[in-house]
C-alpha cells in the first residue's frame, strides 16, 4: 500500500471516529452506559492513535521499514554451505 493510500485510509478512520465522538456529545443518548464504554475504550483511543499516525507517518514508516530490513538482511551473510 502506498503512503498516499495509507494516509487516506487513516484519515477516513480518524474522521469517522471523530464524528462518532461528536455524535455522542450532541445526542440525547449520551447517558447510555454501553455507549459511554464504547466511547471510552474504543473511540477515544482510536482518535488518539490515528491522530498520532497521521502526525508521525514518516517516522513510523522509517521505523517499520528498518525492522523489515533487519529481518531480511541477516540471510544475505549466510555461508554457502548452510
Amino acid at each position: 500500500m502506498s503512503n498516499k493510500n495509507l494516509r487516506t485510509v487513516i484519515r477516513a478512520i480518524h474522521l469517522l471516529a471523530a464524528a462518532t465522538l461528536g455524535m455522542y456529545f450532541y445526542s440525547p443518548i449520551a447517558g447510555d452506559e454501553t455507549l459511554r464504554s464504547i466511547i471510552q475504550f474504543v473511540t477515544l483511543p482510536g482518535v488518539a492513535l490515528t491522530g498520532l499516525a497521521l502526525w508521525q507517518q514518516a517516522a513510523l514508516n522509517k521505523l517499520f521499514n528498518r525492522n523489515k530490513r533487519k529481518s531480511t538482511g541477516s540471510s544475505v551473510y549466510a555461508q554457502p554451505g548452510e
